[in-house]
Parts: C-alpha cells; sequence; structure tokens
C-alpha cells in the first residue's frame, strides 16, 4: 500500500510486573479495511487494544495517528476518533437508546440538553446502518445483538475513524451476527478501519480483509489470509501443527461404570434412552440443536425430573434426585455456561477450585491455607495462569476459568465427568491442555467422560464412541471409522450414508 496507514503501533512493549505481555510489536492499520486480529488467551490481543485505544501506555515504543506520532489517552483517543466496543457492553440499560449513544457527550442548547437534537441524530445513524431500532426504546428491552448495535451507533455519534471491536459475536445468535457482518462491512466501505478481535476463525475469515496474528506477545503475521484456511491460522496461533491438537485416544476397559435404561423425563424432552459407559471411556454426544443431549444429562443428575428409567453406577441400581445426590454417586457435571452455573465470579481462584469439596478439607471451618495448597496442585498441573490464588476469578480468560472449573470438579474426586460444551469460547491452545487433562485422567482409569458439543472435529478427535441424539432419542451410534462428519452429520439429520447413497443412486 502506498497510502500512509491511519493508525500504526510502532515496536510497542508492555509488561505487566515481570511478565512482558508485548514484545516489540509493530503493527499498522489503513482506512476501509477490516483487521481481524487473533491469538491464543495470554497472546497480547486485549493488552494491544487498550494500549491503541488509550487505556494503558505501553512501556516502549510509539503509536502514530495519520503519520504523526502522539500519546494516547481515553479522551484522546476519542477526539481522534479511536473507538473500542469491549465484549462486556458498557451501556446504562435503563437509559434511552439515543441517551446511551450520546451519554457524555450530550448536545446543548440555550443551557439544556437537546432532547430533539440527539433524537434526529440517533435516527440519522439507525437509518444508514438500516437496522431496526427506535430511539426512545429503553435499551434493557433490546435483544444483545441490538444492544452491540447501540455501540456502534455511539462511536459513530463520535465520527469514529478506527473501530475497535473485541469478541463482538460472543453473545450474539447466527442471525444477529450476520446483521452485524453487514453493518461492519458498510463501516468499512464508509472509510472506517476496523479492528475485528476473536477467537472465532470461521467468522474472521468471513468478516476480514486482512489477518493479525500475536502469539507470546510477539507479531508473528499481519497480511492477506484469502489463503489461509482456520487450521491454518490457528497454527500459526499456537505454534504447532493442529494434527497435534488431540491427543491420542485412551483404551477403554470393558468394565461397565455407568448405565442409564429406559430414561425418559416429564417434560417429555428425553424419550427412552439408553446407553453405557465404559471405564477409561470418552464417550461423545452430538445432535442438532433441540436434539436433547443437555436435557438428557440435566434429568440424570436431577435439575430434571425423570419419569421412568434407570439409572447404574458400577452395577447398582441408583437413584439421583439432586446435583448433590449425583456427586454423592460419583458423578459431577460442567454445564454449557460456566460463568453462570460452573464458577462464583466474585470469589477468589482457589475459593472455586475447593467449592464443591469443602467438607474434605475440614468439617467445620475452613483452612484457607490447606485450600491454597489444593489450587497450587492444579494451577500446576493444569496450567491455570493466574498472578495468584487470590486474583478474582472474574478476571481470568475463558479458558483460565474453564481449566478452573475442571479443577473444582476433579476435587471432589469424582469418577464420571459430563462436560457440556467443554471448549466453547476457549481459545486453541487452552482447548488443547482441556483435552489433555480430560485424555490423562481417563487413560489413568482416574475417570471416565461423556462429552456434549458441537464441534465436530472436538467430538471426532477427542472421543472414543459417538452416541448420536435427535428430538430427545437416541438415533445412532459411531465407534472407529464410523466417527467422522459424514457419517455423524447424516445420522442427526435421520439417515445414514449407506441411505444417502443409495438415494443418490
Amino acid at each position: 500500500m502506498t497510502e500512509m496507514p491511519v493508525l500504526h503501533a510502532r515496536n510497542v512493549s508492555m509488561k505487566f510486573g515481570e511478565a512482558l505481555v508485548l514484545d516489540n510489536v509493530d503493527v499498522e492499520f489503513y482506512a476501509g479495511r477490516v483487521y481481524g486480529v487473533v491469538g491464543e488467551n495470554g497472546a497480547g490481543k486485549s493488552t494491544l487494544m487498550r494500549i491503541l485505544s488509550g487505556f494503558l501506555q505501553p512501556i516502549s515504543g510509539q503509536i502514530h495517528f495519520e503519520g504523526k506520532q502522539t500519546v494516547l489517552n481515553p479522551q484522546r483517543a476519542k477526539h481522534l476518533g479511536i473507538v473500542l466496543v469491549p465484549q462486556e457492553l458498557n451501556l446504562v440499560e435503563p437509559l434511552r437508546v439515543y441517551e446511551n449513544i450520546f451519554l457524555g457527550d450530550e448536545p446543548v442548547k440555550h443551557i439544556l440538553i437537546d432532547r430533539k437534537a440527539m433524537i434526529d441524530r440517533s435516527s440519522e445513524i439507525i437509518k444508514s446502518l438500516d437496522v431496526q431500532i427506535d430511539p426512545a426504546e429503553p435499551v434493557e428491552k433490546l435483544s444483545t445483538g441490538k444492544k452491540q448495535m447501540v455501540e456502534i451507533m455511539k462511536a459513530l455519534s463520535r465520527n469514529v475513524k478506527i473501530l475497535i471491536m473485541d469478541e463482538p459475536t460472543a453473545s450474539l445468535s447466527e442471525d444477529e451476527t450476520n446483521k452485524l457482518f453487514e453493518t461492519v462491512r458498510k463501516l468499512r466501505d464508509s472509510g472506517i478501519a476496523v479492528i475485528f478481535v476473536s477467537h472465532r476463525l470461521k467468522e474472521i475469515i468471513q468478516i476480514a480483509d486482512e489477518l493479525v496474528v500475536l502469539r507470546d506477545g510477539k507479531k508473528v503475521y499481519q497480511g492477506d489470509l484469502s489463503n489461509f484456511s482456520e487450521a491454518q491460522i490457528a497454527e500459526m496461533m499456537v505454534g504447532r501443527k493442529m494434527s497435534e491438537i488431540y491427543p491420542e485416544k485412551p483404551t477403554i476397559e470393558e468394565k461397565t461404570v455407568f448405565e442409564v435404561q429406559n430414561l425418559s423425563s416429564t417434560d417429555g424432552k428425553i424419550k427412552d434412552v439408553s446407553f453405557a459407559l465404559k471405564n477409561g471411556e470418552i464417550l461423545g454426544f452430538y445432535g442438532l440443536v433441540g436434539a436433547g443431549r443437555t436435557e438428557l444429562m440435566q434429568t440424570i443428575i436431577g435439575i430434571r425430573k425423570l419419569s421412568s428409567g434407570e439409572i447404574f453406577v458400577d452395577g447398582k441400581p441408583t437413584v439421583i434426585k439432586s446435583v448433590k445426590e449425583a456427586m454423592k454417586n460419583g458423578i459431577v457435571y460442567l454445564p454449557e455456561e460456566r460463568k453462570l452455573a460452573g464458577l462464583v465470579l466474585n470469589f477468589e481462584v482457589f475459593k472455586n477450585t475447593t467449592l464443591m469439596a469443602l467438607d474434605k478439607i475440614s468439617k467445620i471451618f475452613t483452612k484457607p491455607k490447606v485450600e491454597v495448597e489444593r489450587f497450587e496442585y492444579y494451577r500446576k498441573s493444569f496450567d491455570i495462569r493466574v498472578r495468584s490464588p487470590y486474583q478474582i476469578t472474574r478476571t481470568l480468560s475463558g479458558g483460565n476459568q474453564q481449566k478452573l472449573v475442571l479443577s473444582k470438579l476433579v476435587e471432589t474426586g469424582a469418577k464420571i465427568f459430563m462436560l457440556d460444551e467443554p471448549t466453547r469460547g476457549v481459545d486453541i491452545n487452552s482447548r488443547y491442555q482441556i483435552y489433555k487433562i480430560i485424555s490423562e485422567l481417563a487413560s489413568k482409569k482416574l475417570a471416565s467422560f461423556i462429552v456434549i458439543s458441537s464441534d465436530l472435529p472436538e467430538i471426532i478427535g477427542l472421543c472414543n464412541r459417538v452416541i448420536v441424539m435427535r428430538d430427545g432419542e437416541v438415533v445412532g451410534e459411531a465407534t472407529g471409522d464410523g466417527i467422522n462428519e459424514a457419517n455423524l452429520i447424516y445420522l442427526a439429520l435421520g439417515f445414514s450414508v449407506s441411505q444417502d447413497d443409495e438415494t443418490r443412486e
């Protein structure tokens, strides 16, 4: 390119304490392009974005805006048109849309706030984005996707030139994501540079014009991404081949450690389901949305009521009416939404590790020293990256939060683990570490696993056997070479590969 970059970070470095989190990073951004920024957790993405938006000052390096060196702070960045849309949206929910758009920058007429001007300008911005939002609607009544749009409108009201979006699709539906992409393309075509930070590589390929890859605080690539696959991008992120992501599948014993026979739920979501889990096995459950996989596990552990059927643990009939009873029988469940049901986010990290096993530590009083010792064991063996055991859980990355949940479950001494979407929202390297934890526990026959996942490569690469569900029923099972993408999708849709081949013939 011959034109001047609108924003250029030159040889930027940053330390937190003794940890070097950015090492001589040189990146540049041009007007009218979308930049996909990727890297595993801890690669330095968020730190770089906070520097580019003025919230952090680097220890060395320079920031140039439109060819001129500048020192950024939040006010200066906003004045220049550099706006960060954080993953956790910064909106005042009870206020109306137009009030949020101009919050802190309200136009004034005759000393009073000019509400008409705010509504008129908000209407213009809404029209330019071609979205259906009433500027007078309270933000709390909007969908997550529309709230995301309000954040973008805030940026447009400030004559944005660089729009930084941090994991913007993390809480969006597919339709909302597609609408967001339409908006991003409009912004790009209007001359705005969009920096799109995401761990969803498929979306990066779909929306970005150029790719920036960070690894261990260093920039390892910036350039065109048209010739890269998801696997190739992932390999740049982690510095290893994707074939090395999945560990060798464990050998399993013939001994059945858990069995369900003819299980049905009172709400009709589960219908006559039977399956068995072998010792040291990683058993996958696959199906399309609404197949009933999560509902099945919740019925087993007592969250949902069963209407009929039997559960056997080590061959013994077992009645489970609550999560607590499930745990007493050596069964634990990792929920799909870890932030709502898997962790206490305001607790120190060590307290989450021991939360479900306090009775093993003390019968009367908690023993923080022992709790910290137990956490330190998992910190080392699970590579949970924290500054200290006393760090607040909500400040951890998604991958480290998920490993913390696993430490909590393993600390109970359970033998049967039900993991619902265990790597959703987790970076590539943390995925590798989670797979390694699962595989090692299974290989040593310390635990057996039921893994629910919508990620086909995960199901295929990790599981010894896969059960496929549809409409609350088991419709098929795959082992060996039968664990492949075509077979699992066909089973989930309601027909086998051979049936499809016959139809095409």
